[in-house]
């Protein structure tokens, strides 16, 4: 069953446990129908829409590297589409330098906006501690486990509590077993440097 009901922010996609969910092996040139960036790379097909793999990755709870992929945060400031494009910059700015983007990863200097960049995935990734106090895990597939019991007893989603419940990419997308979000990200960064060539 698709979980239409809850919501991560304001127009946010809502997760879902079913394997709708196709993951494409080509950039597909389309922008994500959720957050208006290039899906770039490893799209995401969601029943007639597009997504870049970080929207992609909140309506795939099920998936089995899922907590790898992602940590649930508590950040009421922010919709979950607003985070997705920061930690997206965040990512291409980090592979720019030659750094890793795992967010559990340290700078290899403090040179330049490296320190910046880490400390900003450092204090995002902190809020999984808030979450953890409140849902009792920061895990995706406990969510996602969750979720599957709610919709078997017939709850109704949207009248709970969800508030500032996102979902923070950690910097690992696996296909086949194997990471390849650096590949997303350079996709992403193609993308981004064909459209300024464009503007200007």
């Amino acid at each position: 069953m698709r979980l239409e009901t809850l919501r991560f922010g304001i127009n946010d996609p809502a997760p879902h446990l079913t394997p709708d969910v196709a993951v494409l092996d080509t950039n597909t040139g389309n922008l994500c129908s959720f957050c208006g960036q290039p899906a770039g790379l490893h799209a995401m097909r969601i029943g007639n829409a597009f997504s870049c793999v970080l929207c992609g990755l909140v309506q795939s709870l099920h998936r089995t590297t899922i907590d790898e992929e992602l940590r649930l945060i508590w950040l009421p400031e922010m919709s979950q589409a607003a985070l997705n494009v920061m930690v997206r910059q965040i990512h291409i700015d980090l592979q720019e330098l030659g750094e890793s983007v795992y967010c559990d990863d340290t700078p290899k200097s403090s040179e330049g906006m490296r320190t910046v960049l880490y400390t900003a995935q450092r204090i995002l990734r902190e809020r999984s501690e808030t979450i953890a106090e409140r849902l009792g895990s920061s895990r995706a597939s406990d969510l996602a486990d969750a979720l599957t019991v709610l919709v078997d007893r017939h709850v109704g989603l949207q009248n709970l509590p969800w508030g500032g419940l996102r979902a923070f990419p950690t910097g690992r997308f696996y296909v086949g077993g194997v990471n390849a979000y650096g590949k997303i990200i350079s996709s992403w960064r193609g993308n981004t440097e064909a459209s300024m060539k464009e503007v200007a």
